[in-house]
């Protein structure tokens, strides 16, 4: 372990230790209750897209559990009552979870993990670092409810013209007597289909907007009750492998919100909408490592075991080059990880947020991963291909990855924006 990590050890391991219990004893259960409806899409959704009902009702329940147990929100900051662990502690729990669970099982993973999402709480859905700037009112009325499981959110930024390009949006807010009216469409929303509250993201000063000034961008967070009117969060999308997700759009007709609902200061949102999406991006580099982890353990364990023209394929020389070639890229994949961990820890003190090693890690760590889950597969033979495995799940997961928070191409253009701006230290 690093040299934080080490001050962090006993943090690290009692947590670990815990999660993969209360996994075991709380979540897997569910899943053998629910076993034939959870292999099977086609019973898993109704007509509407929708989770059925009593399989909803669980993953609410684990939700319930997971923040009663301390682990929902155990990464919130601790000024509004969540747990308060640092970056580090995440990367090293996110990976053990992967490495243990990996695709293999039932439900187990960021495309598909219906029972099993619901365990640590973030950006996209829970009590995140986005709320550490929330006023009195949304503390009062908010946070209490994600802190406690009961209700979740989703994070309203990327729009049908505005992907990873922030500068393009389209969604409005105008100042009406007391209220805020907004109208817009967000696209490809985790969550959206079962949150509470929409993390809206909606340009309110066109002026300043057009600067493209990123601490003052014209852009102004608003939490958006989704059961207000103007609210339609109806349209859900199938996602690669699977009839149906929990992604979807969320339309606003003329809906009004207070003041007292602005998440952060008027007209620099785009600050906080960076604070959560770089919080998911080291996120996801931590699940991948571990998922990768887990394909490459799953892969030595078969080449020791099977045999071809009389020999176990850990002995041919095609197979040790793959074999050799994942635990490269894991290698470089965790150390990436953790040292971004590490300056995001140090932040407060040093006063460096590490935006191009945010970046590297997210892209790295799902690339990788995906090179790694393709060479599973391929050591695997036709084995690989079944869902038997997981491993073809596992692609699936890593390939979808390369997508959300940012994709692989946009990370490149904020690394190389950053080493011209000379951020050269590493």
């Amino acid at each position: 372990m690093t040299q934080v990590a080490d001050e962090l050890r006993d943090i690290i391991k009692g947590t670990i230790d815990g999660l993969i219990g209360f996994v075991d004893t709380e979540v897997v259960p569910l899943e053998q209750h629910y076993r034939e409806i959870l292999s099977n899409e086609r019973r898993l959704f109704g007509d509407d897209g929708r989770l059925v009902p009593e399989i909803r009702e669980a993953r609410d329940g684990v939700r319930r559990k997971s923040a009663k147990a301390g682990y929902w929100a155990a990464f919130g900051p601790e000024s509004i009552g969540g747990g308060g662990l640092p970056a580090p502690v995440s990367v090293y729990l996110l990976e053990a979870v992967y490495r243990k669970y990996g695709a293999g099982r039932l439900m187990i993973g960021f495309s598909n993990g219906f029972l099993t999402s619901p365990l640590l709480g973030g950006f996209v859905d829970g009590p995140s670092h986005m709320f550490a700037n929330a006023n009195e009112t949304i503390k009062a009325d908010i946070v209490p409810s994600l802190l406690a499981g009961e209700k979740t959110t989703c994070f309203g930024a990327t729009e049908p013209d505005a992907g990873s390009d922030l500068w393009n949006l389209k969604t409005k807010a105008r100042k009406v007597g007391d209220e805020w009216v907004i109208n817009g469409t967000k696209q490809w929303i985790t969550n959206s289909p079962y949150a509470d509250y929409a993390v809206v993201f909606a340009v309110t000063d066109e002026e300043k907007y057009a600067k493209r000034n990123m601490f003052d961008s014209g852009i102004t967070t608003f939490i958006v009750d989704t059961k207000l009117p103007g609210v339609d969060t109806n349209t859900i999308f199938p996602i690669m492998g699977h009839v149906s997700s929990d992604c979807g759009n969320v339309i606003m007709e003329d809906v009004k919100v207070k003041d007292d609902y602005i998440l952060g200061n008027i007209g620099q949102g785009l600050m906080t909408a960076m604070a959560g999406i770089s919080e998911g991006r080291l996120a996801i580099a931590g699940a991948m490592l571990g998922l990768a982890e887990w394909a490459l353990d799953k892969s030595l364990a078969y080449a020791k075991e099977r045999k071809t023209f009389g020999r176990a394929l850990a002995d041919h020389q095609a197979i040790q080059w793959m074999l050799a070639d994942s635990a490269i890229e894991i290698f470089n994949m965790k150390y990436a990880t953790l040292r971004t961990a590490e300056l995001v820890h140090q932040y407060p003190t040093t006063g460096r947020l590490p935006i191009k090693e945010i970046s590297i890690a997210k892209a790295y760590a799902v690339e990788a991963c995906q090179a790694i889950c393709d060479r599973a597969i391929q050591i695997h033979g036709a084995m690989g291909l079944s869902s038997e495995m997981g491993l073809e799940e596992a692609f699936r997961i890593a390939r979808t990855l390369r997508i959300p928070d940012g994709t692989g191409e946009m990370q490149r253009r904020t690394i190389a924006g950053q080493l011209l701006r000379g951020d050269t230290v590493f």
